[in-house]
């Protein structure tokens, strides 16, 4: 793919661009013959966002029918601190790029990719996406009603690509074997989660737990190589989820920065955890996690037992909370919390406080301690 003019800045997201790049998703598209961009008002943690109104140079009504008029561009971040000690570290500009350019149908709907270019010289990329409007998504204020019909499309996507050797071959998937990423992720939690308690007020159980999951790295890969494995999002929360609303859209995921080949009870953890209060997720974990088994074994997955399940999802466990602390550590937490207060909700519960807590009644540091 040309890397031609990969936008660093919303001004550069014009109609001469969007000419000179969209001719690579399809050629027979007329001109666009007016552009208008605005950022978003909501800043990304690892990325910018821009919301692009197109107008066409075309005449025919039905070609004007079938021509999108609102796109979403995701480019670059601008803050220095998110490159070095993010994308520069876990690459995810390359994987997503990459996913886009190769899973169109991936097993669960996504948003279709006009554009994708990526430069590892300089960690730029950016990415031209579907407008999902008007599906919503809820953000931080996710309905308990939402977490059940988005962990209910999980199947779709695990049975599709379960022990898939596809998935194998893609080097910018996260493979479950691979030690200098699960080395690099597991010490930098391990070491964040000692300096959490400065503006935490509870931390024990992540200070004691992630440095001794950096400690059985080894032992945790190994046991990640028993195991079935499958195309994870690998960030399944809330913020990459949009739901059907009041005007229409349909269910869809976004944010394909973090894609695995690992344990789907990966990305049903992460949601479940994140997406409900504590008290929620104790009434219906083994109901949901029950249906999504049942859900797997209807698409023909064999072999996987209430065992498996359960040893999974201390798995998953463990992973989502990692990638909290990261985040909480090296991104700038301060947008989240914003995020979250606008919406009434609070992020040191959804962040760290429900995680922790779904630890412990996992017995997870005692399953870990005993690999």
């Amino acid at each position: 793919m040309s890397l031609v003019g990969i936008p660093n800045a919303v001004e550069e997201f014009s109609a001469e661009w969007l000419n000179q790049v969209l001719p690579a998703f399809d050629p027979t598209l007329p001109l666009v013959s007016k552009c208008s961009a605005r950022a978003s008002e909501t800043p990304g943690q690892t990325a910018e966002i821009v919301f692009l109104e197109l107008q066409w140079a075309a005449e025919d009504p039905s070609d004007l029918a079938r021509l999108p008029t609102k796109m979403i561009a995701k480019y670059t971040s601008q803050n220095q601190q998110v490159i070095d000690e993010i994308i520069n570290v876990f690459d995810q500009y390359r994987r997503e790029t990459s996913f886009y350019r190769d899973f169109e149908a991936p097993g669960l709907r996504v948003p279709r990719c006009y554009y994708q270019a990526f430069d590892p010289s300089r960690q730029a990329f950016v990415l031209l996406l579907e407008d999902l409007g008007p599906a919503e998504s809820p953000s931080w204020a996710i309905s308990s009603q939402q977490v059940s019909l988005a962990l209910s499309k999980l199947p779709a996507l695990h049975a599709k690509w379960w022990n898939h050797s596809l998935l194998r071959d893609k080097d910018y998937f996260v493979q479950f074997d691979d030690a200098s990423f699960f080395q690099l992720g597991f010490n930098a939690a391990a070491q964040i989660a000692g300096a959490l308690n400065e503006f935490i007020e509870e931390v024990s159980l992540t200070e004691q737990l992630m440095p001794i999951v950096a400690e059985k790295q080894e032992v945790m890969q190994s046991a990640f190589a028993q195991r079935p494995f499958t195309l994870v999002h690998g960030d399944y929360h809330a913020k990459q989820l949009f739901f059907e609303s009041a005007a229409g859209g349909e269910f869809a995921a976004i944010d394909w920065q973090f894609p695995f080949v690992a344990q789907g009870l990966w990305d049903f953890a992460r949601l479940m955890v994140l997406g409900l209060s504590i008290e929620e997720r104790r009434a219906k974990e083994q109901e949901l996690m029950a249906a999504y088994r049942q859900a797997l074994v209807a698409l023909g997955v064999s072999d996987y037992s209430e065992e498996d399940l359960a040893m999974d999802f201390r798995f998953g466990l463990v992973i989502s909370h990692m990638i909290n602390v990261i985040a909480i550590g090296s991104t700038d937490i301060s947008l989240v919390a914003k995020e979250c207060s606008d919406l009434g909700v609070e992020w040191k519960d959804v962040m760290l406080y429900r995680g922790q807590v779904a630890l412990e009644d996992w017995q997870v540091l005692p399953f870990i301690k005993a690999l």
